[in-house]
């Protein structure tokens, strides 16, 4: 049995466009967590005790309401026993909706909420979450909380960027930011600006965590490398070795056959 029990909700339609999933974890041992990058940003509240973030022989205290920007590499997360966490994984630019300021400027970040927003609103919202009494409850004062905000907010969002990102969803591997920028008649500099304010990182990142969580996703035991490389839209498995050593810290066939990680 894992030490780490993840319990998996979808959004109502009110945050479907926004929010890709929301997740309640909750810690029956002591549990050190590989995290690979995500292709939107990450909102969470913890409401039992305490992770850090381990950067070599670092540990790092996360606070117990956050929000982590978008990073080209993994990072790993040491739980302690009995902690419990609820988060909003958001869609690839869907943070926006509840976030003022530009995305990009949370690149690579782990922040305070309180920082963000009005320390009140936080604490309020982290007071019904403790007091739930299970994971769905917890997910809906969660996702209340979210709502309240959407709802304040006269949020609409970018249609290039939309275009821009549906293209890449549709083809990691084989888009190219020239093509797509021509495509969408603005300039590689206008697209990528634009881009990076409403999703959190430039086209060419983005793409990079979509391709990498599409073989995170795709291996499975005795699947080969070179096939995944392929499918993934890697030039070849040298490549495909290179890009994703740097991005989780080990070739892919140690890491796929040893490792515990959450998409």
């Amino acid at each position: 049995m894992s030490p780490m029990q993840v319990h998996t909700f979808a959004p109502g339609e009110a945050l479907a466009p926004f929010v890709r999933a929301f997740q309640v974890l909750e810690a029956d041992a002591e549990t050190l967590r590989m995290l690979p990058p995500e292709p939107g940003l990450v909102l969470g509240f913890r409401y039992a005790g305490a992770s850090r973030l381990v950067e070599g022989a670092a540990r790092i205290a996360v606070p117990d309401h956050v929000v982590t920007g978008l990073r080209a590499t993994a990072r790993h997360m040491l739980t302690d026993r009995g902690s419990g966490l609820v988060v909003a994984r958001f869609r690839a630019g869907g943070a926006g909706a509840f976030l003022e300021l530009p995305l990009h400027r949370l690149f690579g970040a782990t922040v305070a909420l309180e920082d963000l927003l009005d320390p009140g609103e936080v604490a309020a919202a982290a007071a019904r979450i403790r007091a739930a009494a299970n994971p769905r409850a917890r997910v809906e004062a969660l996702e209340a909380f979210l709502c309240q905000r959407l709802a304040r907010r006269d949020w609409r969002g970018d249609a290039l960027v939309g275009a821009a990102l549906r293209a890449l969803r549709a083809d990691p591997g084989g888009t190219r930011v020239g093509p797509l920028a021509r495509g969408l008649g603005v300039s590689v500099d206008g697209l990528e600006k634009r881009f990076r304010r409403s999703v959190g990182a430039s086209p060419k990142q983005l793409a990079a965590i979509l391709r990498l969580r599409g073989v995170l996703r795709a291996h499975g035991p005795g699947a080969s490398l070179t096939r995944l490389a392929l499918d993934a839209g890697y030039y070849d498995q040298a490549q495909f070795t290179r890009a994703f050593t740097a991005a989780v810290g080990a070739p892919p066939r140690a890491f796929l056959q040893g490792s515990e990680f959450c998409l």
